[in-house]
């Protein structure tokens, strides 16, 4: 069968992009995840609309990440639309990651995030591809990775495992900037560039998501 992964879900924004752009239908299983409690709680409600509209639904509140456990997750409560902090955005929840440098500043759109960290469990991204394929080894794998800096870690975990052939297509969205002003800003440049050859010698086809 046909799996669609939502990682980083949100309020499903992605999951109603992709299910035109991608024919999701009764054919495809459907696994979203969602680290930010809060948004999970308001999304669960929205949830509801897709229990019978694919062969399967399921929504997580989970970070994905290259192990299994708890990690730190830097919740955004809302954002300064500057350095200046003029204006306060309230519910501005973009950007909450599980980073370790929790960067305090959006150079891609220059606001400062109001952060609060807590733990949420993750859950290894390998866990997820033997759990599909054990269980249906002609498995066909969509993937929408949108997880806020975490990419880096969790995409060459995906590119080591013996399963990554069933991926069919991959849509990410990359946060290099959230090194922008760091010493490891060009090693993820780099890593971003070494992340999507891997997929190209693969044959994988991969997109940047915006």
């Amino acid at each position: 069968m046909k799996y669609f992964l939502d990682f980083g879900t949100h309020k499903f924004e992605g999951l109603e992009e992709f299910i035109p752009k991608l024919q999701i239908d009764k054919q495809f299983n459907v696994l979203c995840f969602e680290p930010n409690k809060e948004i999970y709680d308001v999304s669960r409600k929205i949830a509801e609309k897709y229990t019978n509209q694919f062969n399967s639904f399921k929504h997580y509140n989970l970070a994905i990440m290259n192990y299994t456990g708890e990690i730190t997750f830097n919740n955004h409560k809302g954002a300064w639309n500057n350095t200046n902090k003029d204006k306060y955005i309230e519910g501005y929840t973009t950007g909450s990651n599980c980073i370790d440098i929790n960067p305090q500043v959006d150079y891609g759109n220059g606001v400062v995030f109001d952060i609060e960290s807590t733990k949420c469990n993750c859950v290894n991204i390998e866990e997820i591809m033997v759990s599909i394929v054990k269980h249906d080894p002609a498995a066909e794998i969509f993937i929408k990775c949108d997880i806020e800096g975490s990419e880096f870690v969790v995409l060459p975990k995906l590119l080591e495992s013996h399963y990554v052939k069933h991926v069919k297509v991959i849509f990410i969205e990359w946060h290099e900037r959230f090194w922008f002003r760091t010493n490891e800003y060009q090693t993820k440049i780099n890593m971003r560039r070494q992340i999507i050859n891997q997929f190209n010698e693969l044959g994988i086809p991969n997109y940047v998501h915006t």
